[in-house]
């Protein structure tokens, strides 16, 4: 159970959490583009009976970029130049940023209403804090 704050004590923490939601926010303003989806490099062989990617070691053909994705329930795939790939790259890098980001407010905002009601509970009530949803999966 968790020990009872005096109402100065609660606005101090609700304050806390404000100041820090305001901070998630500027964090977010500056992720720029985002994309969803995953990038990998293949190397790949040909199979013509010459060729380099058949010989001992195989040298292989590559690398090739492929950003991958879901569209309506279907897997899309599409191939990139190497420009484009560390573009999308970094556009990957920033969807997870905006992700975790986004977890933090989630956070932040529960506290804060864990606060905001305990501040407004009357003294019968109990200080158990309302179940939290699930975590969204990544």
């Amino acid at each position: 159970m968790a020990r009872k704050l005096s109402p100065k004590q609660l606005e101090k923490r609700l304050r806390e959490c404000q100041k820090q939601y305001a901070r998630i926010k500027a964090r977010i303003r500056d992720v720029g583009f985002i994309c969803e989806g995953s990038l990998v490099e293949r190397w790949t062989s040909c199979g013509k009976p010459n060729c380099r990617c058949t010989g001992d070691p195989p040298q292989r053909h590559g690398p090739y970029y492929q950003l991958t994705w879901k569209e309506q329930g279907k897997t899309v795939t599409r191939r990139l130049a190497p420009e484009q790939a560390q573009l999308y790259q970094e556009w990957i890098t920033n969807r997870r940023e905006l992700e975790a980001l986004l977890q933090q407010m989630r956070e932040v905002s529960w506290r804060a209403g864990d606060y905001l009601l305990q501040a407004t509970r009357t003294p019968g009530e109990t200080s158990e804090s309302p179940s939290r949803p699930p975590k969204p999966r990544t």
